[in-house]
């Protein structure tokens, strides 16, 4: 017993010296620690004091535009300036950037007065209205961009209807049944020489393949300097549709035949197979099939079989197959009002 006590008393002394080593080494940490963030500050302090280059991005806006003017061609919407300056006040401009007012140009300032026309803006304009923001410090290093220009319209304009420009493909068993635009015209805003000859409104060129339903895409104009559509967008659908084989019974008729002259075939009715749009398929009846020889054809033919073509079909079918495709015929004859009949038969 007097062991036990004694080995756990070991045990506590051992234990309390560990956590003593800890606290005093812990103490060391901490004033290490703050030690070492003091320096720091300091080292960022006296960096921060030293010059440096920073992209700062503005927003640019053209404001005073007169009712019924069209800008055609905007000003970039911001540019990226390069300045120099102190640490400490490029801090600060990055912690406000957020607050930095957009430069405002005013359009009366650029107008000629011309009905269509280009406007230059000065990068030394654009430079000014930012500097009125900035420390007297700060240096303007460069632009991006560097040019500035927008091109207006007061009102010379065309409705013209859209085309789209591209090319349309489905899976296999599918087929493009339609394109259709939204809007179909536009008005387009543009100087009159190129007024003049505009005829339509062509869309940027795309390409979508695959399709295997129908689809709405959005459509933009290709960009020219001086012309604005309006609007500027579309929505182009493709219509898809998928085909579905139907079968009908058509009855072979003779055209063209003389009084008294009458065809007849064997069999009378053949079967018709082919391939039509799932949306069109209730629309197909068997009298929209025109299955026909003529008279002229079979006395020239020599044939002893008659070879089926189809003289009419309806529109959107395809893929057409007739069962049986030969038949034999038999011309057969009324001879005044009596009963008597020549006939002239291929059957063996």
């Amino acid at each position: 017993m007097q062991l036990h006590n004694r080995i756990r008393s070991g045990r506590n002394r051992a234990t309390l010296s560990f956590t003593s080593l800890l606290r005093e080494k812990g103490r060391d940490i901490i004033v290490f620690a703050f030690f070492l963030a003091i320096s720091g500050g300091f080292w960022v302090l006296q960096k921060l004091d030293d010059t440096f280059e920073a992209d700062i991005r503005v927003p640019l806006e053209l404001v005073g535009i007169p009712k019924g003017t069209i800008i055609t061609a905007p000003l970039p919407k911001e540019v990226v300036i390069t300045v120099q300056d102190r640490g400490t006040n490029l801090f600060n401009y990055q912690r406000r950037s957020k607050g930095i007012q957009p430069i405002r140009l005013d359009f009366s300032v650029y107008d000629n007065g011309s009905v269509a026309g280009k406007a230059t803006v000065s990068a030394t304009d654009v430079q000014r209205a930012f500097q009125q923001q900035m420390s007297s410090s700060t240096q303007v290093v460069r632009l991006t961009p560097s040019k500035f220009e927008f091109h207006y319209n007061r009102g010379m304009s065309r409705r013209v209807p859209v085309k789209f420009v591209g090319k349309v493909t489905t899976v296999r068993q599918n087929y493009l049944q339609q394109i259709t635009l939204s809007p179909d015209s536009v008005t387009v805003y543009a100087p009159k020489p190129m007024l003049d000859t505009l005829r339509y409104a062509y869309t940027e060129s795309q390409d979508f393949t695959d399709l295997s339903k129908t689809t709405t895409f959005n459509l933009h104009f290709p960009k020219i300097s001086g012309v604005k559509a309006v609007p500027d967008m579309i929505q182009m659908t493709a219509h898809v549709d998928y085909y579905t084989e139907q079968t009908v019974q058509v009855p072979v008729i003779g055209l063209n035949f003389p009084a008294g002259i009458t065809l007849k075939t064997f069999p009378a009715i053949v079967t018709v197979k082919y391939r039509v749009g799932a949306s069109n398929a209730r629309f197909m009846r068997p009298e929209n099939f025109v299955l026909a020889a003529t008279y002229e054809e079979l006395l020239a033919g020599g044939n002893k079989k008659l070879r089926l073509q189809l003289r009419s079909v309806p529109e959107g079918v395809s893929n057409i197959r007739i069962y049986p495709q030969e038949v034999d015929f038999l011309l057969e004859q009324t001879v005044g009002e009596t009963d008597q009949t020549t006939e002239e038969t291929t059957n063996d």
